[in-house]
Parts: structure tokens; sequence; C-alpha cells
């Protein structure tokens, strides 16, 4: 049954960002999270005209915010609502966002067709790794096992940046491990693989936008088993998350995220929706371990970015 979650105003707009000495500054404190009457329900407030487009979780619960504008990221503390510029990016998006052990981030950079690794700590750029070709949409991505794997929204493969010892890198640009979706895999016309996480019997778990459907994908191969779901289609779905043995799809056109229980037997089952009134457009999910629940950036995509639009992220109890 979809779970409706009550409503709170959103927090007052708060300063914008400066430069020089306010790159080291944490955000004022009206910008910090103010929990809603729901239980456990934040929101927690970005820099105006930041544009989030996915949000990664990291070491000691911080949350790490990527910019469709430039790739910048923002981190925040959920604990405090604090936040702290990391990264002034580098004029490519950030599409998607993962944090490894190490607090390197690993961004996805849709149309610009690359990986980059950024130190959560200095900003720091450690490499940037092409993906792919022409048509090649970097649009989510994944750590699990040998290295991040990246999926291509455009074409029926997925990327590979493999660890070295003691989670080295290889040297940039070259390094990247290209392997061709295969099996029962079905490309579609407009975006396709648009979400990636990983299930406990050590495949990954593949969503396919364009068939509205999920897939174990085989981490050496490529080859893709489609999943049967019973519920309602996946169709336009972006992005993937598991927690607390729940898979959660975001659905960005519906303001919503499905939430789904994985079984090895029976396939995927829709068991309900995350919903909220200010949810406006979400991007690609992380945990908030603060928490313990789900935490989505709102892109808002419909809304004309300008620098002065406000951005928020919402943490929702699942």
């Amino acid at each position: 049954m979809a779970r409706a979650l009550s409503r709170r105003g959103l927090l007052a707009a708060g300063a914008a960002l400066g430069a020089g000495a306010a790159l080291a500054s944490a955000v004022p404190a009206a910008a910090r999270p103010r929990t809603a009457a729901g239980p456990g329900r934040a929101v927690f407030r970005l820099p105006d005209g930041f544009r989030p487009g996915c949000v990664g979780d990291g070491r000691f619960g911080l949350l790490y915010f990527g910019s469709l504008r430039d790739g910048s990221v923002h981190r925040i503390d959920p604990a405090t609502g604090e936040g702290t510029p990391v990264h002034q990016g580098t004029g490519g998006p950030a599409v998607a966002l993962q944090v490894n052990w190490q607090t390197s981030l690993f961004i996805a950079g849709g149309a610009s067709r690359e990986l980059r690794v950024v130190e959560g700590g200095s900003g720091a750029v450690r490499g940037v790794y092409p993906l792919g070709g022409e048509g090649t949409y970097a649009g989510d991505l994944i750590g699990f096992g040998a290295g991040h794997y990246v999926t291509d929204a455009g074409r029926p493969q997925l990327y590979l940046l493999p660890y070295g010892p003691f989670g080295s890198l290889p040297p940039a640009p070259g390094g990247i491990v290209t392997l061709p979706l295969t099996g029962e895999w079905v490309q579609g016309d407009g975006p396709t693989a648009t979400g990636i996480t990983y299930a406990d019997d050590g495949s990954l778990i593949v969503l396919n936008a364009a068939a509205g459907a999920l897939y174990r994908v085989d981490p050496k191969t490529g080859d893709a088993v489609r999943i049967a779901h019973h519920g309602p289609s996946l169709c336009g779905g972006d992005g993937l998350r598991t927690l607390g043995g729940r898979l959660y799809v975001v659905r960005p056109r519906q303001n919503a995220v499905d939430v789904l229980r994985l079984d090895p037997a029976t396939g995927s089952t829709t068991v309900g929706r995350l919903t909220d009134p200010d949810l406006d457009f979400p991007g690609k999910p992380a945990v908030d371990w603060a928490r313990t629940q789900l935490c989505v950036p709102n892109s808002r995509r419909t809304v004309p970015p300008t620098p002065t639009t406000t951005y928020t992220a919402l943490s929702l109890p699942g």
C-alpha cells in the first residue's frame, strides 16, 4: 500500500554561497533541516542555484550532493544540517554520485561521457575517465566488488573502473573495462539503463527504464536475466537504492519513490510508494544514515534554473 507522508513547510530561503572565505564556512542556521510532523522526515537546504541531481552517502553519515549545473559537490551533515562546498566542478554535470571507504567521490557525468573521481576532503580531482562513445550517457553507478560500475543509459553496456591494491585507481584516462549487456537485455529507443545497485547473491541489479523492468546482471560478463515483476510498471524510473531488505526505485515524473521487495524465487514485488507534497522531480538517492532512511534531492527539472532558484533534499522514512 502506498504510504503518504505528512507535510510541513520548507525552510525559509538562506543566503546564497559567496566566494573566498564563504567556501570554508558552514551553511547558516536558517538553512538547517527542520523535522516535520511525520516521524523522522527532514528537509535539507542546498545552495540557491545548485541544481542537485544526485546524492551519495559517505563516512560518518555525511551526504554529498552533486550538481547538474556544473558538477560541483556540496556536503551536508544530516545530524545538524550544516553544509560545506567540497568541489567547484569542472563544467560537466553530476548525474550520479557514490562515495567509497576512502571518501573518494565517484561522479557519473551524463552526456559528458565520463567518470570523474574527486577527493571528498580536499575536492581535488583524482582522475577523469572517458566512457563509451557517441550516444553514451553515464547515468548511474555503484561501488561493488571489483570496482565501480557505471550504467550507459544510451547504449547496452556497463563500464567498470577496477580497483588496484588498497583501492588504488588505474591511471587516467585509460583503465575502463566495457561490459556489453547480453542475454535477455532489451535496449530501448530512449534512456534505458538508468539505475544500478547490488543484490545479496553477488549480482548487479540494473533498471531498464524503457522496458519498465529490473535485470540481474553478472558483474563479470554482463549477462542479464530479466526479473519477474509484480506491480505497476517501472517505466521512467531513474535511480536505485537498497536499504533494509527493500529496493527503492525513484520515479521523478510521479514525484515518488516505489518500494519493492526482491525475492530470489518470485522476483520483485511493489509493496509501497513514498510520496511527499514537497518532492519536486527527485534525483538519484542515497541513505541518510543519521536516520537510516532514504534521502532524495529535489532536482526541480520542470522549474527554469536561475542563480536564485531554491533547492532542497528530503529524508523520507521508508
